[in-house]
């Protein structure tokens, strides 16, 4: 079972553009649009709900836009816990060109207040009870994406508290300040992107070669006794327990949509449990499905040839 928590849902609303023109225009005319329920976690729960694994997205909305929010949801049949806010969800934007340049705009999202914070905290909670009473196997928690606004990251470790208490690993793929909590409270699993790393380790920014960034990697997993799952774009992501470090790649390939594709690299983790290489050559295979598909999220899911992916042991002697 795959608990998502995502603090700062929203709309996503993605338009299709023609190729570029030459001409200096204020308007561009799109040849199609999409509007989605998203949100990093929301994003986890829905590619998951796509393959029939146990999901359930806790999220805060408010608003017209939120309650459009809980309706795509219900729509997809992913099952969901909205806890009340009284600021309005938020809607991100994507503009797409032929070549896979995808311009995105995010908005700041609704302000969480202490008590629609704890109101989250005890949606969480409810998930958790629901879960744990109910479903065989290990539960995990994800919590995913940015903080709204003037909420600070006491919440992140609330979370990861609470998951650990309920017996339930945790996930989280977030950033800056939100990264480092996560390392502090003891978070399972480790989502960023390189770039995220680099902010919260200073080894990370001076890493060039993925067996440089994978010694570093391997350091601050043993430090933390967390285990990194890193996207690395177009070269594919890397992982490592502090032992080992494994690097995943695919052949090249001309991406539709980059939104999701961090997203489905994380669903494509917990998707089901298995040996490490076979896990990173999953996720790697749901990331790449995303980058092909317009949407946010990849309408058919696990679809990826696995045997196109190739991961190598990278794992240094400092590492060992």
């Amino acid at each position: 079972m795959i608990i998502t928590v995502t603090p700062n849902p929203g709309l996503d609303l993605t338009y299709t553009l023609p190729a570029a023109s030459d001409a200096d225009v204020d308007v561009h005319r799109a040849t199609s649009s999409m509007l989605e329920a998203s949100g990093k976690g929301v994003n986890v729960s829905r590619a998951l709900a796509k393959v029939g694994v146990p999901t359930c997205a806790v999220l805060p909305a408010g608003g017209p836009t939120g309650r459009y929010l809980a309706e795509l949801l219900d729509d997809e049949g992913v099952a969901h816990r909205i806890t009340r806010q009284a600021g309005e969800t938020r809607i991100n934007t994507t503009a797409l060109r032929p070549g896979g340049l995808t311009v995105k705009l995010n908005g700041p999202g609704g302000a969480l207040s202490a008590a629609e914070q704890d109101s989250l905290l005890q949606g969480t909670a409810l998930a958790l009870e629901a879960a744990t009473a109910s479903v065989e196997g290990a539960v995990w928690v994800a919590i995913c994406g940015s903080l709204p606004p003037g909420v600070g990251t006491q919440l992140v470790v609330d979370l990861v508290d609470l998951a650990h208490r309920h017996g339930a690993k945790c996930a989280v793929d977030a950033s800056g300040d939100a990264l480092t909590a996560a390392l502090s409270a003891g978070a399972d699993l480790l989502a960023p992107n390189r770039g995220e790393l680099a902010e919260v380790n200073p080894r990370a920014r001076t890493t060039g070669s993925i067996e440089e960034l994978a010694d570093a990697a391997g350091a601050l997993s043993r430090q933390s006794r967390a285990e990194l799952l890193i996207s690395l774009g177009r070269d594919g992501a890397l992982y490592t327990d502090g032992r080992q470090a494994l690097h995943g790649f695919g052949p090249p390939l001309t991406p539709v949509n980059t939104a999701g594709a961090g997203d489905a690299l994380l669903a494509g983790w917990l998707s089901a449990d298995a040996p490490a290489r076979t896990r990173l050559a999953r996720a790697i295979s749901w990331g790449r499905s995303a980058c092909l598909a317009a949407t946010t999220v990849d309408p058919d899911p696990g679809q990826g040839d696995t045997a196109q992916i190739t991961v190598l042991d990278v794992t240094t002697a400092r590492s060992a």
